[in-house]
């Protein structure tokens, strides 16, 4: 199960944010480049960052939203490459737009993933 990550219209963005998350090394490994199919009777849509969601935590998730909302909010100071949102897509297609760092945007998002995490993430547990 992976979640799949894009940003709309714009293939130098998205090779950006790979590279941007790629820094982090818990998602290292975890990406791979994903042509989602695409409506039906359509040829389908462009290339999209998938990040492998089983067997991880919560910590995982958070960092992983972090950075998207870090990214974006540091692609809207550069004026020769502005990017106005990341699509966050669910494993059952639900899509979170984030557009900069705001808190509650981003806990929305760590929600939505954390339902897909298997098990109690609590180590106390």
């Amino acid at each position: 199960m992976s979640v799949r990550i894009d940003v709309a219209g714009d293939d130098e963005a998205l090779e950006d944010l790979r590279e941007w998350l790629d820094a982090e090394h818990d998602l290292r490994a975890r990406m791979r480049w994903e042509r989602p199919p695409g409506p039906p009777g359509t040829m389908g849509s462009g290339l999209e960052i998938a990040i492998q969601l089983s067997d991880l935590g919560l910590a995982f998730i958070n960092t992983l939203v972090s950075s998207l909302g870090a990214w974006v909010t540091y692609r809207a100071t550069q004026a020769a490459a502005p990017t106005g949102s990341v699509t966050l897509i669910t494993p059952d297609g639900r899509r979170y737009e984030i557009r900069h760092e705001d808190p509650a945007e981003l806990a929305r998002a760590a929600a939505a993933l954390s339902e897909y995490l298997p098990g109690d993430d609590d180590p106390a547990a």
